[in-house]
């Protein structure tokens, strides 16, 4: 009896997938949760494990297709049986005219077992796919990435699949039982980047740069920038953050105090959390704080935080570290990476001064986290003005100008800054 492989929903707004590879081929047989094929969604990319175990019968779309969630891609049945001849895009028109006789029942979906996954590109230079099982491996063998992209792949387009990886450890096993114990220092590789070479953008790329044309063409975008001194909570952090992590086993970060303000300002600022309907102003009941987190292949995503005006700081700094780490090793789920109603993203990891911010649709808002730095500040004292050194950051609020104005934005940035610079620290449990 064949068995439907149905085009998985991984989210209730995702109504189509694209397929981006199939890792069997017609008359291939495979296990019962092996991977069959790698889709793609405008969330997240995701691998689709067998439902049933036997040989591939009929695979009825092609790379590149785009198909409607619960639609059949592909058949999989007994041994014994014959598989299709026909070629994917023949089966492809077939099942569209017969498409319309078959009711596609929610017991068929809820077989395909998803473990969805943000593909992670392992290097910032290349575009090559690892599985989850792959990386598992490579990193119980203290494999490194840049010797993991010497490892050639049997699958397509130089895929590595888990007996490549198994093969090459083995050998690698071999060869250094017939080393000589003397180590020689290894020459360290040089890499040419400026090659006048092109590649075509990668699927998430692709989304990113859809939505970011898609966020310019729908919002008016305003920018405001404040300077902040948050002095106190930097002399906070150096001198407890060992032992916050050693008592609640989470670093501490100043992501979660920059959120925690936003938080406190939208209470008073209600209009920043909101979304535009049409001509109605759509308050939203919860505070959604989307965190972009940048990933190691130069891509960005934004996880949220869900309903995060019910977290304590510790619930904040948890919930931050989580996603962060989850993100980087592909391990979010699509759910994960959609309704938010604000957005933080934090360029100044990376050094910059400050940073002007695309919105993150359907939001209005978008708060952009500059480094932070020692400067000379001028302070009036009851004896005079005096220069300090004081840590200092620059916030830019990035807002739509349809629903904010100047004056509303300022004020909620202003509001930000006034609850940082006057942090209740003694709250936090050490």
């Amino acid at each position: 009896m064949a068995v439907d492989v149905i085009m998985p929903k991984l989210g209730e707004s995702i109504t189509e997938g694209t397929i981006l590879e199939w890792k069997k081929s017609v008359g291939d047989m495979i296990d019962k949760d092996e991977t069959l094929l790698e889709i793609s969604t405008d969330k997240v990319d995701s691998e689709v494990p067998c439902p049933a175990a036997g040989k591939v019968l009929e695979i009825l779309y092609k790379v590149n297709d785009v198909v409607a969630v619960g639609e059949v891609i592909a058949r999989v049945g007994g041994e014994g049986e014959t598989p299709s001849q026909s070629t994917p895009g023949d089966v492809k028109e077939e099942v569209a005219e017969e498409s319309n006789d078959v009711e596609i029942k929610e017991e068929a979906e809820a077989t395909v077992n998803i473990e969805s996954t943000v593909v992670k590109k392992e290097s910032h230079n290349t575009t090559r796919f690892y599985s989850p099982l792959v990386k598992s491996i490579a990193e119980k063998e203290g494999i490194s990435l840049d010797e993991l992209e010497s490892v050639p792949g049997s699958g397509a387009n130089n895929r590595l699949n888990k007996n490549d990886i198994l093969a090459y450890i083995n050998a690698r096993g071999s060869q250094e039982e017939s080393k000589p114990s003397i180590s020689k220092p290894q020459q360290p590789a040089v890499s040419y980047t400026l090659d006048g070479s092109s590649e075509p953008m990668g699927h998430m790329r692709k989304m990113i740069s859809k939505h970011m044309i898609q966020s310019r063409d729908t919002s008016v975008h305003v920018y405001s920038t404040s300077e902040v001194d948050i002095t106190d909570i930097v002399n906070f952090r150096n001198e407890n953050k060992d032992n916050y992590s050693q008592k609640h086993n989470t670093s501490l970060t100043y992501t979660p105090f920059f959120i925690d303000a936003v938080i406190r300002a939208i209470n008073d600022f209600p209009l920043i959390n909101a979304s535009t309907d049409g001509e109605n102003v759509k308050y939203n009941e919860n505070i959604n704080i989307g965190v972009a987190v940048a990933l190691p292949d130069n891509n960005l995503i934004v996880p949220v935080i869900k309903r995060s005006e019910e977290f304590n700081f510790l619930g904040l700094s948890r919930a931050t570290a989580d996603f962060a780490s989850r993100a980087r090793q592909g391990k979010l789920d699509p759910a994960e990476v959609k309704d938010s109603t604000f957005t933080v993203t934090n360029p100044g990891i990376f050094g910059s001064l400050f940073g002007m911010g695309i919105i993150n649709q359907p939001n209005v808002s978008l708060l952009s986290v500059g480094s932070i730095h020692k400067r000379p500040v001028v302070k009036e004292t009851e004896f005079g003005d005096i220069v300090v050194v004081r840590s200092m950051v620059y916030l830019t609020l990035a807002y739509d100008h349809r629903l904010i104005d100047g004056a509303y934005g300022t004020q909620f940035l202003s509001r930000i800054k006034e609850l940082l610079e006057n942090f209740p620290i003694n709250e936090i449990k050490i």
